[in-house]
């Protein structure tokens, strides 16, 4: 007998995250403990793709592909505001700069504020991409005091590192006011995200290939049922290089 797996798989950029769910059945549930089962698998087997912040977090920072670049913007004393929507004014006020240094053409950016810890000040997580802003022209609209930068993307975590950083709990007692979102992007970069592929299948197998950067994997099953899932990242096709011409070619 034949079982239905409902597939969902979800692509940005180099990443392809992708799940395979087998849903429990309907009716009575029995105990709470059977009840609590069902509820995981219908909760997390639909959407394992991006069912947390983390994931939603992967998901965009995924879409800067191999060019993305993390900053981190620090205040020296001189600048440093005294509350959270000080920052955030301050962080309004950089990309209004930044802007006008692109003579109003549009760029992306993923930023998430931390503060107070360390040496007590706050600070900025900044992603932007490398074809938009260099390391030095970010280092040259920032007024506030120190930048550093790094990759986005690293084999030793993917893009998933960076989405669980920013989502972490902190543990020096600083907490984001209520209402605001541990981090945010431009409207354009969540838009361009695709939706998701979904199908169903008889098989609970995701295939990952040999070649790739980096990928994990992960499953839950109990009674009820099971659901799948796998992520991983593309390499960077290489750059096809035009054949050179022909010395006869050149004479004429």
């Amino acid at each position: 007998m034949s079982v239905t797996w409902y597939c969902t798989r979800q692509r940005a950029g180099p990443l392809i995250k992708e799940c395979r769910a087998l849903r429990p059945p309907l009716g009575p549930s029995g105990t709470r403990q059977d009840a609590a089962d069902k509820r995981q698998l219908r909760r997390n087997g639909h959407s394992a793709v991006s069912r947390s912040q983390v994931d939603r977090l992967e998901l965009r920072l995924a879409l800067f592909g191999y060019e993305g670049s993390h900053y981190t913007l620090t205040y020296d004393f001189d600048h440093l505001p005294k509350d959270y929507d000080g920052v955030r004014r301050y962080f309004r006020a950089f990309l209004a700069r930044a802007k006008r240094w692109r003579h109003g053409d549009p760029f992306d950016w993923i930023v998430c504020i931390e503060g107070r810890h360390g040496d007590h000040r706050y600070h900025i997580h900044l992603i932007l991409r490398d074809s938009q802003f260099s390391p030095a022209e970010v280092r040259y609209l920032w007024r506030g005091g120190e930048v550093d930068d790094e990759p986005v993307l690293r084999k030793e975590g993917g893009y998933r590192r960076l989405a669980e950083y920013f989502n972490k709990e902190r543990p020096d007692g600083f907490k984001i006011p209520l209402g605001k979102h541990p981090w945010s992007c431009n409207l354009p970069l969540s838009r361009s995200l695709e939706p998701p592929e979904e199908w169903e299948d008889e098989s609970g197998v995701i295939d990952i290939p040999d070649d790739v950067l980096w990928a994990r994997r992960g499953q839950v099953t109990n009674d009820f049922g099971a659901y799948y899932y796998a992520s991983y990242i593309l390499p960077r096709k290489p750059r096809r290089e035009k054949p050179l011409p022909d010395a006869e070619d050149l004479l004429f």
